[in-house]
């Protein structure tokens, strides 16, 4: 697998470029976190908690991004993977360079699609696995998502989604420090007269996404037999918080620089159950399967 000179170039002047204005992390590193390897091979480790065996299944990716999670999978764990990513300028940018990594690394791009989570172009029943992460923050409906996402899952199959909780102390998007459940009005004042940064990409944030409302969204799914949870993350956050063993993509360098101090100071356990049994942990790694 690998990565040229030119694509890396490329996300660092588009998407990079984007970023650092929101977040002030430098675009270079911005672009190398987008186009790890390794970020995906750690994703794809929290799927096979649920779904040991992927070789040779069928998984669906909801967002591809630039296709690096579609990349790893195929070449590394052996999965047939696909993904839908809408096509556009700007951050819709991603779906050419997608098809251009997949293409540079011998891959067809068929198997990303040019096409939104709302509207999936699949069957019912086409997938083993149904996966998306930081995704639902940004999409028109994300309750459509997510029937969406169960729609295309084979009964006995997993639908995972990762995304990110308002509910919650921090915002990967803007790298931050957040209130939890604040309005968008005061969170614009804060980023405008306190950090200083745009505030216009607020606008485009889901941030009524939190433990409840995910879980409301979920419910009818749920209530119907459709799927089971088997979790939402919450154990997750607690071993993260425990042991500060979780990469610093973005701008989770400072949850990890806060982590460490807790640990210091011996209280990193209790301020994990704490955040767990408020929800306000982030972030929210929905799990579910389908029964039938």
């Amino acid at each position: 697998m690998h990565i040229s000179k030119k694509i890396f170039e490329k996300v660092v002047s588009t998407q990079g470029a984007f970023v650092e204005k929101l977040s002030k992390i430098s675009a270079e590193k911005t672009a190398r976190d987008f186009l790890s390897f390794e970020k995906p091979k750690e994703q794809i480790e929290i799927i096979r908690k649920y779904y040991p065996n992927l070789e040779g299944k069928r998984l669906l990716e909801i967002g591809s991004g630039l296709g690096v999670f579609n990349l790893v999978s195929r070449t590394v764990f052996g999965i047939d993977a696909w993904g839908v990513e809408p096509g556009g300028e700007g951050y819709g940018g991603s779906l050419k360079i997608s098809h251009d990594i997949l293409e540079e690394n011998n891959l067809s791009a068929d198997h990303i699609l040019d096409a939104k989570g709302e509207h999936l172009p699949f069957e019912n029943s086409s997938f083993d696995i149904v996966f998306s992460t930081t995704v639902l923050e940004h999409v028109e409906s994300p309750e459509t998502v997510i029937s969406e996402a169960i729609r295309v899952c084979k009964k006995g199959g997993i639908i995972q989604i990762a995304v990110p909780s308002y509910g919650s102390f921090f915002d990967g998007h803007y790298a931050c420090f957040y209130l939890p459940y604040q309005p968008k009005w005061l969170w614009k004042i804060y980023l405008k007269y306190v950090l200083h940064r745009p505030v216009h990409f607020v606008n485009e944030l889901r941030t009524e996404i939190n433990y409840f409302s995910v879980r409301r969204w979920v419910k009818p799914h749920e209530a119907s037999g459709t799927v089971s949870i088997l979790s939402m993350g919450d154990e997750i956050f607690r071993e993260r918080m425990r042991t500060a063993d979780f990469s610093d993509w973005a701008g989770l360098g400072k949850v990890k620089t806060a982590v460490n101090i807790l640990r210091a100071l011996r209280i990193s356990s209790l301020v994990a159950w704490l955040l767990s049994t408020c929800k306000a942990f982030t972030p929210i790694i929905l799990t579910m399967r389908k029964n039938t």
